[in-house]
C-alpha cells in the first residue's frame, strides 16, 4: 500500500514538472466534442489515460480492483488491459480474440490507466470506425470512413510452369503477414495471416477452388485475417511477397518433381509404418493389485489379508519389468494400501494406454483349512463352472463399497454380459495366447497345482481396452498356499513366474507383429 501510495505521489510530481498532464481531443467533425484527456511522459513516453479516453470515444469501462484489470466495451469490441501487464486483449462479438503486446507496461495511477500513446493508435484503428491519429501534441478523431471497410476482398490463382500463384487482391499495401504449409494426409494445408486488415470472408469462402485449390476458409478476427487453403498434394515451398502493385500479396507455391514426389510419399509410407508399428508395440504393462483400503478381500487361515499380498506381488512384479525389460513402462493402478474403484482401474489402464493388463488376486473358498489349492488364470468371459461363477462373484461384491456403484455397473447384467465382452474382441486372441503362456510360466515355477486358464465376468477386466487376464495367485483359505503367499520368498517366486509369462509374450507377440508386417510389404 506504500508502495502505492508513493508511486501515485511521484506520478503527480512527475505531471506537474513536465508542464503539460493533459492532450487535446480534437473532432473534425463535431467541434463541440473537443475535449481533453491526462497524459504524463515517463522515460520519453507518453503515457494516455485509458480511463479518460474511453469515455471522449463512448466505450463503458469496468475496474476489477482486485486483478487490477481494465475494460473498454462498445457495441462492437471489448479491449481488456492489465496494470503492470503489456499485453492488450481485443474481443470481438463472436468472441474471436487478438492479442497486441505494447512495448511497455500499462500504467495504473490516481484511479486510471494509462497506456503509452503511439504503439496504442494502430490496434485503435481497428477496432474504430471514426478515423484517428497523434501528431505528438493532439490527438484528432476524423468522420466515420465512406470506403468500403475491406482490405482484402478476394483471390485468384495461376498455374506455373514450376508451381502455383496465389494473388491475395488487397485495397491497401500490407506490411505484416505470413504464411506457413502444414501435411495433413495425402495434402498440404496452406495457412495464411494478415495482420491489421478485414476481409470480406463470405465473399472468399464462396470462390470455387480451381487447380491445386481443393478448399478455401476464411476467418475475420478482430485485427487479423486468417485464409486457410487445403491444396492437392504435397508441396516444396511457399513463399510469400508484395505484388508488383504494392498491396496485393502473392504467394509463389514450389511444388515438386515427380521424383521428389515419389520419394517422399516413399517416406511417409515407412513413417506411417513406424508409427503402426510403435503403436501396437509392447511397451506398457499395467499391474492392478487386487483390493485395497477399506476393502481388504479375502481373509487367510491365519488371518491374511488379500490386499496385502496383492500389493506385495504387484510391487514385485513391476521392478522386475522395470529391471528385465527397460523399454516397457509399468503403471501400476495402486502402489498403497488405497481403495480404487474397479471401473476406475480400467480407466487408469486405458489413459495410460496400456498394452496388457494383470489384476493379481488370491484365492478363497468358504471355508476356511479348505483343500482347494494352486493358481488358475481367468480370461473375461460369462464363467462356465459353479467355482469360476462363485469366485466371480466374491470378486465382484466389491463394487458396494464404492459411491454410487449402481450408475457405473448397471450394464453388467446377465443379459448383456456377453455383449459388453464383446467389445473387448479384438483382444480375445492376444488375451488367450498371454493367459496360455502365463499358466505354462507359473506351472514350470511354481510348487503349487496349475489349475490352468478358466473364465469368469470379473468386473475388473471389462473396462481394460487391451490383452487383460485376472490371476488367482492361490488360496487363501489353504495353509499350504497361505504360508507361500504371506512370506516374501514365496511373493518373489510367484512375480517372477509372471514376469517370466509377460517376458516371453513379449518376445513371441512382437515377432508376430514382424512377421506380419513382412508378409504385408511382399
Amino acid at each position: 500500500m506504500l508502495n502505492k501510495i508513493i508511486f501515485c505521489l511521484c506520478f503527480l510530481i512527475a505531471a506537474t514538472s513536465y508542464g503539460q498532464n493533459s492532450l487535446p481531443v480534437q473532432f473534425s467533425q463535431f467541434p463541440s466534442r473537443n475535449t481533453q484527456i491526462g497524459i504524463f511522459t515517463k522515460n520519453g513516453i507518453t503515457y494516455a489515460s485509458l480511463t479518460d479516453l474511453a469515455q471522449v470515444l463512448g466505450f463503458q469501462t469496468t475496474i476489477n480492483t482486485e486483478t487490477n484489470k481494465l475494460e473498454l466495451r462498445s457495441d462492437e469490441y471489448t479491449i481488456k488491459v492489465t496494470a503492470n501487464n503489456p499485453y492488450v486483449v481485443i474481443v470481438d462479438k463472436k468472441d474471436n480474440a487478438n492479442l497486441f503486446q505494447l512495448p511497455v507496461n500499462v500504467i495504473h495511477a490516481v484511479n486510471s490507466f494509462f497506456a503509452p500513446i503511439d504503439p496504442l493508435m494502430p490496434i485503435l484503428k481497428n477496432v474504430l470506425s471514426e478515423e484517428i491519429s497523434y501528431n505528438g501534441k493532439k490527438l484528432t478523431i476524423g468522420r466515420v470512413a465512406a470506403k468500403s471497410s475491406f482490405d482484402v476482398t478476394g483471390l485468384s490463382f495461376e498455374e506455373k510452369s514450376n508451381g502455383f500463384l496465389i494473388r491475395i487482391r488487397s485495397s491497401k499495401k500490407l506490411t505484416d503477414y505470413e504464411c506457413w504449409p502444414k501435411q495433413i494426409g495425402d495434402d498440404t494445408w496452406l495457412y495464411v495471416t494478415l495482420a491489421n486488415a478485414r476481409a470480406d470472408v463470405n465473399s472468399i469462402r464462396n470462390m470455387k477452388p480451381t487447380g491445386i485449390v481443393r478448399q478455401i476458409l476464411a476467418f475475420q478476427y478482430p485485427a487479423s485475417v486468417q485464409i486457410t487453403l487445403r491444396l492437392k498434394g504435397l508441396i516444396n515451398n511457399a513463399e510469400p511477397m508484395i505484388a508488383e502493385n504494392g498491396t496485393d500479396i502473392l504467394i509463389a507455391i514450389q511444388m515438386p518433381t515427380q521424383e521428389q514426389a515419389a520419394a517422399r510419399k516413399a517416406r511417409n509410407y515407412e513413417r506411417e509404418l513406424q508409427h503402426q508399428r510403435d503403436k501396437w508395440k509392447l511397451d506398457v504393462v499395467v499391474i492392478d493389485a487386487g483390493h485395497g483400503g477399506d476393502d481388504p478381500g479375502a481373509i487367510g487361515v491365519t488371518k491374511t489379508r488379500e490386499k496385502d499380498i496383492t500389493l506385495a506381488i504387484a510391487l514385485k512384479l513391476g521392478k522386475l519389468i522395470e529391471k528385465g525389460l527397460p523399454d516397457v513402462e509399468v503403471v501400476y493402478t495402486r502402489k498403497t494400501d488405497n481403495f480404487v474403484e474397479l471401473y476406475r482401474r480400467g480407466q487408469i489402464a486405458n489413459q495410460n494406454e496400456g498394452k496388457l493388463f494383470i489384476s493379481i488376486h488370491c484365492n478363497s473358498m468358504p471355508r476356511k483349512k479348505s483343500t482347494e489349492t494352486g493358481f488358475e488364470i481367468y480370461l473375461l468371459r460369462p464363467g462356465k463352472t459353479e467355482n469360476a461363477v462363485h469366485i466371480a462373484e466374491r470378486e465382484n461384491e466389491v463394487v458396494k463399497l464404492e459411491q454410487g456403484y449402481e450408475k457405473h455397473y448397471q450394464q453388467l447384467t446377465e443379459e448383456n454380459f456377453i455383449l459388453l465382452t464383446m467389445a473387448q474382441s479384438a483382444y480375445v486372441k492376444y488375451s488367450e495366447q498371454f493367459a496360455e503362456i502365463l499358466q505354462s510360466e507359473m506351472g514350470k515355477h511354481l510348487e503349487i497345482p496349475n489349475n490352468g486358464v478358466k473364465q469368469a465376468g470379473f468386473y475388473v477386466l471389462v473396462g481394460a481396452s487391451m490383452p487383460n487376464v485376472l490371476v488367482e495367485t492361490a488360496f487363501l483359505s489353504n495353509k499350504h498356499d497361505e504360508k507361500i503367499l504371506k512370506s516374501a520368498k514365496g511373493q518373489q517366486r510367484i512375480a517372477e513366474a509372471i514376469f517370466n509369462g509377460v517376458k516371453r509374450y513379449k518376445q513371441e507377440y512382437e515377432k508376430s507383429l514382424k512377421e506380419g508386417q513382412a508378409s504385408g510389404t511382399e
